[in-house]
């Protein structure tokens, strides 16, 4: 059903944009997202490397097959992040991204000790274009490794990217469970973007489908995947895929489970105006 949703929405389809000026045009954007596991103690096969066997390997293993034009990451070392963009171009799907660390004191990612998330995209993120927005609630969630203790400082990620020449907002959020403020920051802050670019948005949310603090994206979201029951980590649902209300004319995905991480990696697709 998914591949022949993808086959249709890949038609390039005209309609009058309610202004009565220019037609708008429909175009299925494919997003990636995964939480890699990439340095948690709970994977040591990771342990912040990129060679087989890791997420990474697995990563640009299903994006050469699924050829997305937007991937999104969770727990991911800046040096993973470095090894995910030079293999992705080995293996002939080029992107270009950004990176925003939340903390900066864990062993297994190198002398910077640099973890996070990135975005990725098939489209050109200019210098500058990068914006990372911290959240203000923390929840006071700390981390301690290497010998220190610090203050985990999430946020919202977004590239400034354009998908076959069209503007488009590609975001992610790695948000703290016990800080549900947080969605509420991403509600407001991404609702301050230009109302005529599309955003999508995946992440791990830490959340499942009924928690209240979640109807904060539901109600300017559409999430890709409609099924509740779908699970992403032992047996719930907490990461996600969404798209700007305002664009979204179809949506679909898939879960999909590997033994690299201990999250699934999840495959959408977004039939967005623009």
């Amino acid at each position: 059903m998914a591949t022949v949703l993808a086959v249709i929405l890949g038609l390039f389809v005209a309609f009058p944009d309610g202004q009565g000026s220019a037609a708008a045009q429909r175009r299925t954007v494919r997003v990636l997202h995964y939480n890699l596991c990439g340095a948690a103690a709970v994977c040591p096969w990771n342990a912040g490397g990129s060679g087989s066997g890791t997420s990474i390997a697995r990563l640009v293993k299903s994006a050469a097959r699924f050829e997305p034009d937007v991937i999104t990451v969770n727990e991911i070392c800046l040096t993973q992040y470095a090894e995910l963009k030079r293999k992705l171009a080995r293996a002939g799907w080029t992107m270009d991204g950004t990176y925003a660390s939340s903390q900066d004191n864990v062993p297994a990612c190198g002398s910077s000790g640099r973890f996070g998330t990135a975005v990725l995209s098939r489209g050109d993120v200019p210098d500058g274009q990068q914006d990372y927005r911290r959240f203000a609630h923390t929840g006071g969630e700390t981390y301690t490794n290497g010998g220190r203790t610090v203050l985990v400082r999430r946020g919202l990620l977004c590239a400034h990217t354009t998908v076959r020449g069209a503007r488009l907002f590609a975001c992610t959020a790695h948000t703290y469970s016990k800080a549900p403020e947080q969605l509420r920051e991403i509600r407001d802050w991404t609702a301050g973007f230009p109302r005529g670019v599309p955003v999508v948005l995946g992440g791990d949310l830490n959340l499942p489908p009924d928690a209240p603090a979640l109807s904060l994206l539901t109600n300017r979201f559409v999430e890709a995947d409609h099924a509740d029951g779908e699970h992403t980590v032992d047996g719930r649902k907490i990461d996600y895929l969404f798209a700007g209300k305002r664009h979204v004319r179809s949506s679909d995905a898939d879960a999909v489970r590997y033994p690299e991480s201990d999250h699934a990696l999840l495959k959408g697709w977004f039939g967005l105006t623009f």
